[in-house]
């Protein structure tokens, strides 16, 4: 009788210590376990705390605003874009390291000069792991 209630108290006591709050101060839009200024104020942060997703645009759509700036066109605004098969990773060489990316392959038909379409081109746009940056965009023709 006395061993589940031990086992009990043991496991209820353990579950307290990992609920507990650690002390996280607020640096900008970063979080430390040491203060970064004199007048730091501490926050709690539970363990189960999820970071902020960021704003902006990601993935495919990150890639076809890259596309529109990269249009050699009077009109970029105006450029047609289309993916060209589905996401894929890839590592790549960046900085002089390997990193892992995702790559996009799409084709960009942009304005002419005259106001007419050029017809598809194809691109490659490679993106950070977490879709947020563009690495390289350039043509993929050989």
């Amino acid at each position: 009788m006395k061993t589940p209630l031990l086992i009990a108290a043991i496991a209820l006591g353990a579950h307290a210590g990992f609920a507990s709050a650690q002390q996280m101060y607020k640096c900008g839009n970063t979080f430390s376990q040491t203060p970064c200024a004199p007048d730091a104020v501490a926050k709690p942060v539970q363990s189960s705390a999820t970071p902020e997703a960021a704003g902006g645009l990601s993935g495919y759509e990150l890639c076809a605003a890259a596309a529109r700036k990269m249009a050699n066109s009077p009109e970029p605004e105006t450029a047609r874009i289309q993916p060209i098969g589905e996401r894929r990773s890839e590592v790549i060489q960046y900085a002089g390291k390997p990193i892992a990316t995702h790559r996009y392959d799409l084709a960009i038909d942009a304005k002419t000069q005259y106001g007419v379409f050029s017809g598809l081109q194809p691109y490659a746009c490679w993106l950070s792991e977490d879709q947020r940056r563009v690495l390289q965009f350039r043509s993929s023709r050989f």
